[in-house]
Order: C-alpha cells, then structure tokens, then sequence
C-alpha cells in the first residue's frame, strides 16, 4: 500500500489508500537505514563541489522541511530539526559545508521572522 505523502499526493494516489505522512517518506534528503527496522539517514546529501551551488541547494531543502512541518505539525516532527542536525554534524566531522549552511540559514531566517512577530503581540513571550 502506498504511503500518505507529498509525493503520493502529487501522484495521483487515492486518498483512501493512503497510510499517515511519514518525514523519510516525504523529505528527499533523508532515507531508510538498510537493513529494514535498523533507523533513518535524516541527512543524506551529496556536496557538488562547489560551495555556492551547494548553498543553494540547502536554502531549498531548508525550504522543503519548513513546507513539510508546516503541513504536518505533529508532536514527532517538533523533534526532527534535532535528528537532522545531529546526523549532519556526524557526517560532516565539525566542518559544515555550504548545504548544512543553507539549510540552517533558512530554518533560522524562519524562526527569527517568528520570533520578532510574537515579540509585537501583546502578552505574549518569545
């Protein structure tokens, strides 16, 4: 049976076949561990080479996961930024590359729109 995803959706899969989201299904830079049951890569990308490719390329996964947790606010998916982060800073040993940095710089960019909107309504702490 195929699964409730982004790409189901754009598929053209009946909506009665479909099982709930899941991030591995829908994120294009995570995937499965093999075997099957041993976990999820929640950051499997390939560096170009060049930095501001590279860059790029990260802004629109930055951009993917934001549209994705917007789309599915679940309790599991506010966890999710800590499992890509920590999988990146193992791949990466300590040096992130310029996908790292993108992807951050969007996530962030987000967050401080956020946060300096709460800070305006009134009784409100961010």
């Amino acid at each position: 049976m195929p699964n409730t995803t982004v790409r189901a959706a754009a598929e053209g899969t009946p909506e009665i076949n479909r099982r709930a989201a899941h991030h591995v299904d829908d994120l294009s830079f995570m995937q499965r561990r093999t075997p099957k049951g041993t976990g999820i890569h929640y950051w499997q990308v390939q560096a170009t080479g060049s930095y501001s490719a590279d860059y790029e390329k990260g802004l629109a996964l930055g951009r993917e996961y934001l549209d994705y947790i917007g789309s599915h606010p679940t309790n599991g998916n506010v966890n999710l930024l800590g499992w890509i982060v920590g999988d990146m800073v193992a791949l990466c040993a300590g040096k992130l590359t310029g996908i790292e940095l993108g992807f951050l710089r969007q996530v962030n960019e987000l967050a401080v729109v956020v946060s300096s909107w709460a800070k305006t309504q009134k009784g409100v702490d961010a």
